[in-house]
C-alpha cells in the first residue's frame, strides 16, 4: 500500500486557496478570455454572457457587468416556448436580473 503524502496534499490545497495577486489576475483574464471566445462564437449564449457578467461584477467592473447582464436578460426575454424555455435559461435569467440590479446599485453608489 502506497503512503499518502499529507504534506504534499496540504501544499497543493493551500496553493489553490491562497493564490498570489498575480495568479488571481491571470486566472481572471484566462476565464474572461475563454468566456469572450465562447460568446464570439455563439453571441446568443445566455449562459456564457451571464457568467462573464458575474465575473466582471466580481472584479468591480460594474459597467461591463451591467452590459452583459442587460444583454442576457434581453436574450432570455426573447426566448419563447418554441426555442425551449428550460430550467437553465430561467436560472440564468434570474442570475442576470440579480446581477443587473447589483451592478446598477454599485454604479449609483459610485456617483
Amino acid at each position: 500500500m502506497k503512503a499518502v503524502d499529507k504534506g504534499g496534499i496540504l501544499r497543493e490545497l493551500a496553493g489553490r486557496l491562497f493564490q498570489s495577486p498575480l495568479e488571481r489576475e491571470r486566472a481572471f483574464y484566462r476565464r474572461y478570455r475563454e468566456l469572450s471566445r465562447v460568446i464570439d462564437e455563439a453571441p446568443d449564449d445566455l449562459v456564457a454572457i451571464t457568467l462573464r457578467g458575474e465575473l466582471s461584477l466580481e472584479r468591480g467592473e460594474f459597467e461591463r457587468a451591467q452590459t452583459d447582464f442587460a444583454t442576457a436578460v434581453e436574450l432570455a426575454d426573447a426566448l419563447d416556448d418554441d426555442q425551449g424555455w428550460h430550467v437553465i435559461e430561467q436560472v440564468m435569467r434570474d442570475r442576470a436580473l440579480y446581477g443587473l440590479e447589483v451592478a446598477r446599485d454599485a454604479l449609483r453608489a459610485a456617483r
